[in-house]
């Protein structure tokens, strides 16, 4: 029953939470609610990013021998925890929905760009952390397939993603007749609540893999990750060959 997709415009959550809470929104830890976070806590929100985006390099380097270069994206930059600290490796561009988390990334006036649509590339590093898994899968799909069209020869990829969950974030299993009347139930009650939630979705890593090998993403490794039992993993990449056709 956990697997049950409920279409939702999780846009419009994300942008009421850039609004509403845009540093908890990222890192939903208390001390990072707009009542509680402070100028020195906000200090440590973006030193957290550059610590994350110096891990992400190594790996990179560990897998391809070399450190990605530009230009760079970073896809749900927020408000710019790690595209700033990608451009201090690469030029880079942080890509949102959310004006009032672009508007904050902006007004820290940092070295990276920020934007509200998807720029034409080609890009020699395309990035994305805790974002993926609050987008529903088909239409999480259809935006990694149009970022992968955007990697240049030779680019590389930091890409996470959830794909299972632990028994204590999955809804009782109900069988039979009472499945069809309890998933609708749960799509209703979920359609009703307020803007401003956050979802967890699970992909399905086959059909990952299958949009990265058609990209010509053959050369990758992936390390798992764990948000309080939702589990996922980081896709380290390159592209190595050219794409292939459905």
């Amino acid at each position: 029953m956990g697997s049950v997709i409920v279409k939702r415009d999780t846009d419009a959550d994300w942008r009421e939470l850039g609004q509403s809470q845009p540093y908890w929104g990222v890192l939903s830890h208390p001390d990072f609610l707009r009542e509680n976070i402070t100028p020195e806590g906000i200090e440590n929100f973006y030193l957290s990013g550059r610590q994350y985006i110096d891990q992400m390099v190594q790996a990179l380097k560990k897998l391809t021998g070399e450190a990605p270069s530009g230009p760079a994206l970073d896809f749900g930059c927020g408000v710019g925890r790690l595209a700033e600290a990608m451009a201090e490796y690469a030029p880079t561009t942080g890509l949102d929905i959310s004006p009032g988390m672009l508007a904050l990334a902006r007004q820290r006036g940092g070295k990276a760009t920020y934007a509200d649509t998807l720029p034409d590339g080609p890009f020699g590093w395309i990035n994305s952390f805790i974002v993926l898994q609050h987008i529903p899968p088909d239409r999480g799909l259809e935006i990694l397939g149009d970022l992968l069209a955007r990697l240049a020869p030779g680019g590389m990829i930091s890409i996470q993603l959830t794909v299972w969950r632990d028994a204590r974030h999955e809804r009782p299993v109900v069988t039979g007749w009472r499945r069809v009347f309890a998933d609708m139930r749960y799509r209703r009650w979920v359609q009703n609540l307020p803007v401003g939630q956050i979802w967890m979705y699970d992909y399905d890593l086959s059909k990952v893999v299958r949009l990265l090998n058609l990209a010509g993403v053959e050369e990758m490794q992936l390390v798992s990750t764990d948000h309080d039992g939702h589990h996922g993993v980081i896709i380290f990449g390159r592209k190595t060959a050219a794409p292939k056709e459905a």
